[in-house]
């Protein structure tokens, strides 16, 4: 696809003496500065504080607890349906302390004014669920984060959760359920989880552990920038498709770097009549993960792709080549092309790759700033209609030779062997060197 693409408070914990007898505190006050009980449903017993439960809280929203926690405070969200967008400027831990919390948009929801949400220049403003905002760390654990915006609303940047302001989120055994409009409607605008944003000059970091995914408008995923980085570790992104829009499961892009494992990322299917199609060159093409630009070193391994157009895209831009890895890796019925370069330096290796119509396509066109280049060893391809691995070029003045080299791999169900398994139509003036070793 060419891109188109402990201090304790005084009043609670004192022993008050008077007339010479000690007065202990009421136990039901004892509370920590350090640990805050927010309960949506809630009483706030008077004098509380902080809250030391979910049935004597301190709290009756997420925001005013995060307003009122000194820095890696931890926030005790007990069961209920929050209805706010939440603002981090300062190192929490938000965890869950019930079987159900949810945090979803209010009724008319608004721009977020976080420094890092500003954009420069006029542009858009974000509109985040959670926007993080802050130099330290913040964790959330447990948590199942809604961002539904209304069906009529086109936005360019609405967000789950943004990450920027060099933040550090660690977020584990939660839900990202939407983000941008629903149902959707075709616009360009949300993504669930935003970590770092090039246009905003904004670097973020990310830890997703057993994180679920789903129902986002663009991309269920992004880390963008340079410096910002992302492990995305047992978790699972789901996209609509067939849908009318080019989804991204996870997108690792613009100097950012990421590490994808034992994740599964699926349903990203573009069906846009007249844009959308089968052509890697000139359609687009919706991928379930995207690796545009990225540093070196990004990665996807021991992960599953199926039902996507594209299982794994690895795009590099100027002025920089990206060396991507791509291990350990099952696709399944990803329909279009299961691996597919496109200027990149890639490893494939030890990849299983089973229906569609290409499993490794390497791409070679115009203007295209850096060769396809691919050391591919001990893949099993079957069932691909098409081709095992394909060379797909323009055939235009100027294309950039590259190299593909294939050994130790298995070829089933499509052409019976490596050899004539590879189809290449680079031109003589930018052949492709194609080598392939130990053909079963």
């Amino acid at each position: 696809m060419r891109f188109k693409r402990a201090t304790a408070t005084l009043v609670s914990t004192s022993i008050v003496v008077m007339a010479g007898l000690m007065v202990l505190p009421d136990p039901a006050f004892a509370s920590s500065a350090n640990q805050l009980w927010v309960n949506t449903a809630g009483t706030v017993p008077a004098h509380a504080t902080t809250g030391t439960s979910c049935t004597m809280p301190g709290f009756t929203t997420i925001q005013s607890a995060v307003d009122a926690a000194p820095a890696d405070a931890t926030i005790h969200v007990c069961s209920g349906t929050y209805a706010e967008q939440l603002q981090i400027e300062s190192p929490v831990s938000i965890v869950s302390a019930g079987s159900s919390i949810t945090v979803e948009l209010p009724a008319v929801p608004v721009t977020a004014t976080t420094p890092c949400d500003l954009s420069p220049g006029g542009a858009q403003a974000n509109q985040d669920e959670i926007s993080i905002c802050t130099t330290g760390t913040v964790s959330i654990k447990g948590i199942t984060v809604q961002a539904h915006w209304p069906s009529s609303e086109c936005y360019d940047d609405l967000y789950g959760i943004f990450v920027g302001g060099g933040a550090d989120l660690k977020l584990k055994d939660s839900e990202m359920d939407g983000a941008g409009a629903f149902p959707l409607n075709g616009c360009q605008g949300g993504v669930g989880i935003q970590v770092g944003r090039a246009a905003q000059t904004q670097v973020g970091h990310a830890t997703l552990t057993n994180v679920t995914v789903l129902d986002y408008q663009k991309n269920g995923v992004t880390v963008d920038g340079p410096g910002s980085t992302a492990t995305i570790v047992g978790s699972s992104v789901t996209g609509a498709g067939p849908a009318s829009i080019g989804q991204n499961g996870i997108q690792i892009s613009r100097g950012a770097r990421g590490s994808i494992r034992n994740t599964t990322v699926r349903g990203n299917e573009c069906n846009l009549d007249g844009i959308c199609g089968s052509d890697g060159l000139s359609d687009t093409q919706s991928t379930g993960v995207l690796l545009y630009g990225t540093a070196n070193g990004s990665s996807v391994s021991r992960s599953s792709l199926d039902g996507n157009d594209v299982g794994v895209y690895a795009g590099a831009v100027t002025p920089n080549e990206s060396t991507v890895s791509i291990t350990h890796v099952t696709f399944g019925a990803d329909r279009w092309e299961a691996v597919q370069i496109d200027g990149a330096t890639a490893t494939v290796s030890h990849d299983t790759v089973s229906g569609g119509n290409v499993g490794l396509q390497l791409l070679q066109y115009s203007g295209q700033p850096f060769a396809s280049k691919v050391s591919a060893k001990s893949d099993a391809f079957s069932g691909l209609s098409v081709a095992a691995a394909q060379i797909y070029s323009d055939q235009s003045a100027g294309d950039l030779p590259g190299w593909l080299s294939i050994s130790s791999s298995k070829v089933s169900g499509n052409p019976g062997s490596i050899t004539s398994s590879v189809e290449d139509n680079s031109p003589a003036g930018a052949a492709y060197v194609v080598t392939l070793k130990k053909d079963t």
